[in-house]
């Protein structure tokens, strides 16, 4: 028990720290909280960990005061395991239930080092209790005894039902889910009188339980947020005269200019209504002088050979290149290219026998 008294030692100056603390925090209103735990127990006794570990259960009902000290009504049990040697260097493991009560005391570390935070995510606490356990169901105890009487001798002193004292202390966890809900995970450990495991020993009876579950608070309010000052209104400013603005004609800026010049079947000649295209094309050109001129020529694919679409798009390029240089256009301002029937970007046959020129 001097693990417990130093616990709860700490506990008590904690409590009595956050108190001072917390006395003039006007953002917090208590409220109550609901928590459901499931987990694992392992009673501690003469035999490998893992075989005497059992399920575990726990019901809590509280009120946080403050923002650092709360309490809790918490109930708690399921299975308790023990062992007796058996004679052969083995030992023989039983089962029984039991059923915990008792008050907490508990601490919000965050809230006590950090200060108070409404939506803070993690929130570890430490708590200690005292209160009482009623162990029962002891039939497979009572039936190794009568098995074993030469290793049990007085060991198994109860049959029926044994109520006995418990202090608690433990640490958890609560993980922020949303303003009211969180995820909780709790490791705790009781100190029960002897013969909790129904067997008789000079010290008392200890139990570590692992939990995990949920916390749900009731009333918990978020703080009032800070008055807006809001700041006189300036005094009023005789208008100024108004200015009147000449308005501004925002010329467009030049992008691209596209013309399609067609051709007949099998010819690379320019025909004159097709002509003005190029005027179109050289007119852009000299006004935009940053600008250059991409020619492209194409041949239908339904018509010819390969071999003579390839010439035929050459030639309807160079054609269309050489009338915009005639037009006063420098040959440095054109690109020239040509790709026979391979691409057809439109359509129909004859809106492939085509010179594409692209200003930009």
């Amino acid at each position: 028990f001097y693990i417990m008294k130093r616990i709860f030692s700490v506990i008590a100056s904690l409590v009595l720290v956050a108190t001072m603390a917390s006395a003039q925090n006007d953002d917090f209103k208590g409220y109550w909280f609901l928590q459901l735990q499931g987990g694992a127990a392992h009673t501690v006794g003469e035999t490998d960990f893992s075989k005497l570990i059992s399920p575990s259960a726990a019901l809590s009902v509280g009120y946080q005061f403050t923002p650092v000290i709360g309490t809790r009504l918490n109930v708690n049990g399921w299975q308790g395991k023990g062992a007796i040697a058996n004679g052969r260097g083995a030992a023989e493991v039983y089962k029984y239930n039991y059923v915990e009560g008792g008050l907490d005391v508990m601490a919000d570390l965050a809230a006590l080092f950090a200060g108070y935070k409404f939506d803070r995510t993690l929130n570890p606490y430490i708590f200690g209790g005292i209160g009482a356990n009623y162990a029962f169901n002891n039939d497979e105890a009572n039936a190794v005894k009568d098995l074993f009487p030469s290793q049990s001798g007085e060991n198994y002193l109860w049959d029926g039902g044994k109520l006995l004292g418990a202090l608690r202390a433990g640490i958890g966890l609560n993980i922020r889910l949303s303003d009211c809900i969180a995820l909780n995970l709790e490791g705790n450990s009781s100190f029960i009188g002897d013969h909790f495991n129904s067997k008789k020993g000079s010290k008392a009876d200890f139990q570590i339980k692992a939990l995990a579950g949920l916390t749900f608070s009731f009333g918990k309010a978020k703080p009032a947020p800070a008055p807006v000052v809001v700041p006189p209104a300036p005094a009023p400013q005789p208008e100024p005269e108004p200015v009147v603005e000449e308005p501004v004609v925002v010329e467009p800026a030049f992008e691209s200019l596209t013309r399609n010049v067609l051709f007949i079947i099998n010819k690379w000649d320019i025909r004159e209504c097709e002509q003005i295209k190029i005027d179109e094309v050289v007119e852009a050109l000299k006004a935009n002088p940053d600008t250059k001129v991409r020619v492209s020529g194409y041949a239908d694919k339904a018509t010819g050979t390969a071999k003579r679409n390839l010439f035929l798009s050459q030639k309807r390029s160079e054609v269309v290149a050489a009338a915009i240089v005639a037009a006063g256009i420098d040959e440095d301002r054109i690109i020239t290219e040509y790709f026979g029937d391979t691409v057809n970007p439109f359509e129909t046959p004859e809106e492939n026998r085509v010179a594409v020129c692209l200003v930009k």
